[in-house]
């Protein structure tokens, strides 16, 4: 392995710093001699620490962007003075590889040993494993280097191995240990300081003076609890924990920003290191605290910075970052772009392999919105959706790789080396689960699906696709370039996030932490149940949901078996689409926008529009056919249909060469025009099934109405702040109790105050979206009306009503429209003892009562509101 000009001059400070360190250290042990053989002089004995790094200072050997920032001394357990460096090295740097080095040269530079120990901290399990399995690889480059420091002598161990002092004083011993194992809130709970059967030769078996004189020359020993009659006697625990206090080990922190709170610092340098190497993308820097348990301020002791530029400059990265921006709503046509993208850049590494280049398979990932098993079927872009798509787009099963808290297909047998040539994995499916010591070269392309609603995971995710394989360009401009196709999110948004991300994490890759119920993230909520109030708690309350009515047989309408299945394409006439495509396209790339480095001064991210050389490629007409899938059932019709689009262009001049060109607009322009169509044909088809009343929007004898649950779930704490009326007091009229702040946006709080304030109103719920009360249309996403309350009425009757709730921005937008025509379909088609207004729905039940639907929009809600609440009062 090569070492790279910024590598070397990690090391060749790291050596200058070393040797400064040696020299002060020995005026310090010299000047401690003398205090030690004159107490009576109190001498002060300096602290080599901070003289070497002063000297580093004062050489200029420091860098620039941390001036300002002072040092900060570290001190073990037992109050000496411990050398502690931070090396800053963006993700994809090769940070073990200067920590292997590190050690080496601390072990011959500064302690003049090869035998020793090494406590290497990870912060996660990924980092753990892969660290483990390169360091225990005796043909591993980094294996490699630590036996050459140790003369072959390296033995890797875990917490749970046996240790004896005989191979510490033998061996260069690295022990690989997740930070959270030294990390809790008392000793007294970690595995590692309680005694032991497998810890040997640290402590003299059962000579009591030789045990108080351990614990006189390293005085944080942990001991026995003993009795009091014993406590002039005390022993010292045969612990892992106190092994590693009297060997001194020197202590390697990858991810050193994780390691920064009061209680992992204590814990670490409690273990009396005799140096500290950190290593990380972010240095971070903690503020002290006032008052009398406050703290010094700690600051990252930077001695090194390696920039984003100089790992460009090595071609270590993928740069620049071509994101493409779709603003459309099918994420079907964005996952499109994606695979269009990814199939470029296939037939690009097929010719340079050929070509004497190295084997690369672009992989793809995809972020979606979605993941739980429970979370399917409620209108966010979920994995399992993804997946069948690219299946109906011709992905083989063995090609696709989910990688979710519940479902992780990269711990399969046959995945887990991703730079295989018999790994087949082309795409992988995730939210946010791909986090820091996921690494594959192989990932070009990001197809964001999720970018705007969770641009943070998305950015983070930039990350894992920056890396070069194998650490050097190509020299084929597509192959040594980022792609990232982003659906329905803001390009300045979007561009921005990408940007603060890079340069506050110096290419590295963002940690995000998102609490969701799914677990797909870290730290997933608890829930707990919220009751209904007193008053309601045992009345049962139910709304009428969309049937179909054949018969006997009486079922909830189905979006894909009673409608989609029944569409008739067979008299559908294409060319409207072909003609949309005008004669001289300008493709997408106009909005492509290209992230690089700046050439010249401070290091920058410059964002320029481009224009790919766009390489000679045939439509694929059979992919184009599985690509409409999803929206012509049939693929001979589908076929059909792309067959005499492009009969349409070839007869205005299209050849072959432009067709080709042009395969993605020409793509997402037939989808588009499709999916109009679906959705006309749809509705009419649901039309005419509810004028045969065949679709029926009805309260029931029988079970099928949607009944309202006595207990609903929140993941807020029952001290979040609560929701109060207009005057400052608690609610009177919710349904459930109490309701939180936080569950309801502005608008949702105002009408939910306006209802309460409502002397006509006996409660009110704000309707759970996709877990609720929901109405099933000509669309396949439902409708989820944002409110349902209860209302009197003329002669002591009650009215409910159910509440969809619009922006004013939103008034003439397609889904508005739409429902607002669903709500006005199925009012008009009810025949139920009653006619009722156009727009509104009503339903005599058993009781007396009747049921109302109504859209309203947010500037209507003072006018309008009162009226729907109040009418049928005299």
């Amino acid at each position: 392995m090569r070492e790279l000009a910024y590598q070397e001059r990690v090391l060749e400070t790291l050596d200058t710093y070393l040797a400064a360190l040696k020299t002060h250290k020995a005026n310090a042990d010299a000047v401690a001699a003398v205090a030690a053989a004159n107490p009576k002089l109190t001498i002060p004995v300096p602290d080599f620490t901070a003289e070497a790094w002063a000297q580093m200072q004062a050489e200029g050997r420091l860098p620039g962007s941390r001036a300002g920032h002072d040092f900060s001394p570290r001190k073990d357990g037992c109050g000496r003075p411990v050398p502690n460096v931070t090396l800053k090295v963006p993700t994809g740097g090769g940070k073990t590889y200067l920590a292997t080095h590190g050690v080496s040269r601390v072990l011959g530079g500064y302690l003049a040993s090869n035998t020793g120990f090494v406590l290497w901290i990870v912060p996660n399990e990924a980092i753990y494993s892969q660290t483990l399995r390169r360091l225990k690889d005796r043909q591993d480059p980094y294996r490699q280097v630590l036996d050459r420091a140790a003369a072959g002598r390296v033995k890797i161990l875990e917490k749970s191995d046996t240790l004896d002092r005989r191979d510490i004083d033998a061996n260069l011993c690295i022990m690989v240990l997740m930070l959270q194992s030294a990390n809790r809130e008392t000793q007294d709970s970690l595995k590692i300081f309680k005694d032991r059967g497998d810890v040997h030769g640290f402590t003299p078996p059962g000579q009591q003076d030789e045990h108080a004189r351990l614990l006189r020359e390293t005085p944080n020993l942990a001991i026995y609890d003993l009795a009091d009659n014993f406590s002039a006697w005390p022993m010292v625990k045969d612990s892992l924990g106190n092994a590693l206090r009297l060997i001194r080990p020197i202590v390697v922190v990858d991810e050193g920003q994780k390691a920064v709170s009061d209680l992992a610092f204590r814990t670490l340098h409690d273990f009396n290191p005799v140096f500290v190497l950190e290593l990380t993308a972010t240095p971070k820097d903690v503020a002290g605290r006032q008052g009398a348990n406050g703290r010094q301020a700690r600051n990252a002791n930077l001695l090194v910075e390696v920039t984003g530029k100089e790992l460009d400059a090595e071609g270590m990265i993928k740069m620049p970052i071509n994101l493409d921006p779709r603003q459309g709503l099918d994420w079907k046509a964005t996952l499109n772009a994606g695979v269009e993208k990814l199939k470029e850049l296939q037939a690009v590494a097929d010719r340079n392999l050929a070509d004497g280049g190295d084997y690369i398979r672009p992989i793809m990932l995809v972020q979606v919105e979605q993941t739980g098993d429970d979370q399917r079927g409620r209108g966010r872009i979920h994995a399992q959706d993804v997946r069948d798509r690219l299946l109906q787009i011709g992905f083989d099963p063995a090609e696709i790789a989910i990688k979710t808290a519940q479902q992780n297909d990269l711990n399969n047998p046959e995945n887990q080396d991703l730079l295989s040539r018999t790994n087949r994995v082309r795409v992988i499916v995730t939210k946010q689960a791909l986090q820091e010591g996921w690494d594959c070269p192989f990932a070009y392309v990001l197809c964001a699906l999720a970018a705007s609603s969770n641009v943070s995971a998305m950015t983070q995710l930039v990350g894992r696709i920056l890396r070069q394989p194998w650490a050097k360009k190509t020299g084929v401009p597509m192959m040594d370039e980022a792609h990232i196709i982003t659906h329905h999110a803001g390009t300045a948004e979007v561009v921005a996030a990408i940007k603060k991300g890079l340069e506050a994490d110096g290419l590295s890759d963002l940690v995000v932490m998102v609490k969701g119920r799914d677990g797909s993230g870290a730290g997933a909520g608890v829930f707990r149940q919220v009751e209904r109030r007193d008053k309601f708690r045992t009345t049962d309350i139910y709304l009428p949901k969309v049937m179909i009515v054949d018969g006997a047989v009486v079922r909830e309408l189905d979006y894909d078996a009673d409608l989609l299945v029944a569409l008739d394409w067979t008299n559908f006439d294409p060319s409207p689409i072909a003609a949309r495509i005008p004669d001289n396209p300008h493709e997408v790339v106009g909005q492509l926008q290209r992230i690089r480095l700046a050439d010249t001064g401070d290091e920058r991210f410059v964002t320029e529009g481009g224009a790919e050389v766009a390489e000679l490629r045939a439509f694929d007409a059979a992919f184009a056919t599985r690509s409409i899938g999803d929206l012509i059932l049939n693929p001979f019709v589908a076929r059909a249909i792309v067959g005499d689009v492009l009969a349409a262009l070839r007869a205005r001049g299209f050849d072959d060469e432009k067709i080709g060109r042009h395969a993605g607009l020409i793509l997402d322009e037939l989808r588009r025009g499709l999916d109009a169509e679906r959705t006309a044909r749809a509705e009419a088809l649901f039309r005419a099934g509810v004028a045969a009343g065949r679709i029926q929007f009805r309260l029931r004898v029988d079970s099928h109405n949607w009944q309202m649950p006595k207990q609903i779930e929140t993941a807020l704490p029952a001290n979040a702040q609560q929701l109060v009326n207009q005057n400052g007091g608690p609610l009177e009229r919710s349904l459930f109790a109490p309701v939180y702040h936080a569950e309801l946006n502005g608008e949702e709080r105002d009408v939910a105050v306006h209802l309460d304030a409502t002397a006509t109103v006996e409660w009110w719920h704000r309707n759970v979206a996709r877990t609720q009360y929901g109405l099933q249309g000509w669309r396949r996403s439902r409708i989820y009306p944002d409110f349902i309350f209860a209302a009197t009425q003329g002669g002591g009757n009650c009215r409910i009503i159910v509440l969809e709730t619009k922006g004013d921005q939103l008034a003439a937008n397609l889904d508005t429209t739409y429902k607002a025509a669903l709500l006005s379909l199925l009012s008009e088609h009810f025949d139920w003892n009653t006619t009722v207004p156009a727009g509104e729905l009503q339903l005599v039940t058993a009781d007396g009562a009747t049921v109302e639907c109504d859209l309203v929009l947010m500037s209507d809600i003072p006018t309008k509101l009162p009226r729907l609440v109040n009418r049928g009062l005299a």
